[in-house]
């Protein structure tokens, strides 16, 4: 056996420890940064609200500011005609829809010891019915303090509910600073590209613009398809409210819109608080808006959220609750709308990293 046999082919051996060197180190790097990053914004994560805002609001508003450019606008006056446009938009709505609003949340609230009558009442009839019946001390004790425990917190709904809606004034300032920091992403993105792109080997780049195509479509499948579904929902349903009957329909389907954000639990949470009203009503009214909840429900899985949403993001029905549990501890509402999509994002990304180091 000669030494210019394959075995003792140095060459081809060096060039395949290098090549299997540069997967190694490509490997470590791809993990290495998003971990970081990772932690980074899980520290600072009480400070990235107002940047996360501005991100959303900067990828909804996007595609109108590139149809506008399109047709020779310069950048800043496209972002300025849509967020004028905005304005206007949200102007009209709150001129038409706030009064409305604080019509029903003052009624709701002069409500509010009604419905604490009411709930205490039933509870103790359900008190005086199970209580006729002989239990074993130990067994009625446990139904004592689980009555008890109800009662409380159907007592304190109310207070809760009012604490969410104060809640959201609070974050006033993240409200404020986000448009302008959407402002500045929107007008300079193709420089944040580019000089993203040139921060990295030219041999990557390639493969991060196609990973960018396929992450915008992840997040408009998601994101701003699963807020048109959202509006549309709070519309049906307030709507639907309205029509059988129910009182503070308006607010009710606001708060079933804003509900349906979150997968799974969302349209479960959302009618929550109108069978509660609907039930302290009367049995029939609890019945028309259970109705009204599942037609609903039928509609936006079988006719809206397949036309706007489209496909899945093929993620599994565990790992959508455990990200959204994350998601909600770490960033509240905002968490609960980017859990899924990111983490749709991150599944991508580790698929193009495990293709590569088999590549």
């Amino acid at each position: 056996m000669g030494l210019s046999s394959p075995l003792f082919n140095g060459d081809k051996a060096v060039k395949g420890l290098q090549l299997t060197r540069k997967k190694i180190y490509r490997l470590i790097f791809l993990i290495t940064v998003p971990v970081l990053t990772g932690y980074l914004l899980y520290r600072v994560r009480r400070i990235m609200i107002p940047f996360a805002l501005a991100v959303l609001i900067a990828y909804l508003l996007n595609p109108f500011v590139n149809m506008l450019e399109s047709r020779r606008l310069p950048r800043g006056i496209a972002i300025l005609l849509v967020y004028a446009l905005v304005f206007v938009f949200i102007t009209g709505l709150v001129t038409v829809g706030v009064p409305a609003i604080m019509d029903e949340l003052t009624s709701f609230a002069r409500a509010v010891p009604h419905f604490t009558r009411e709930v205490q009442s039933i509870v103790h009839e359900a008190e005086a019915r199970y209580s006729r019946f002989v239990l074993p001390d130990p067994v009625k004790k446990v139904f004592d303090q689980k009555i008890k425990l109800v009662e409380a917190q159907l007592i304190s709904l109310t207070g809760e509910l009012a604490e969410g809606v104060v809640g959201i004034f609070s974050h006033l300032f993240s409200l404020i600073i986000a448009p302008v920091f959407a402002f500045y992403l929107l007008k300079d993105s193709g420089n944040i590209k580019k000089n993203f792109l040139a921060l990295l080997p030219a041999g990557w780049r390639n493969d991060v613009q196609a990973l960018t195509v396929d992450i915008n479509e992840i997040f408009s499948k998601y994101i701003r398809g699963h807020l048109l579904v959202c509006v549309i929902v709070g519309l049906l349903t307030g709507v639907g409210y309205a029509l059988v009957g129910l009182e503070y329909a308006f607010i009710l389907g606001i708060f079933a819109g804003i509900a349906d954000l979150v997968p799974y639990f969302g349209p479960f949470i959302g009618a929550l608080p109108a069978l509660m009203l609907a039930l302290l009503e009367s049995r029939v009214m609890a019945l028309k808006v259970l109705i009204v909840v599942l037609v609903i429900q039928q509609i936006e899985n079988s006719v809206i959220s397949p036309k706007i949403i489209g496909d899945s993001l093929g993620l599994s029905p565990l790992v959508v609750i455990i990200v959204l549990m994350a998601g909600g501890e770490l960033y509240g509402l905002l968490g609960l709308l980017l859990a899924v999509p990111v983490t749709a994002v991150l599944k991508c990304l580790i698929r193009y990293m495990y293709l590569k180091l088999v590549d």
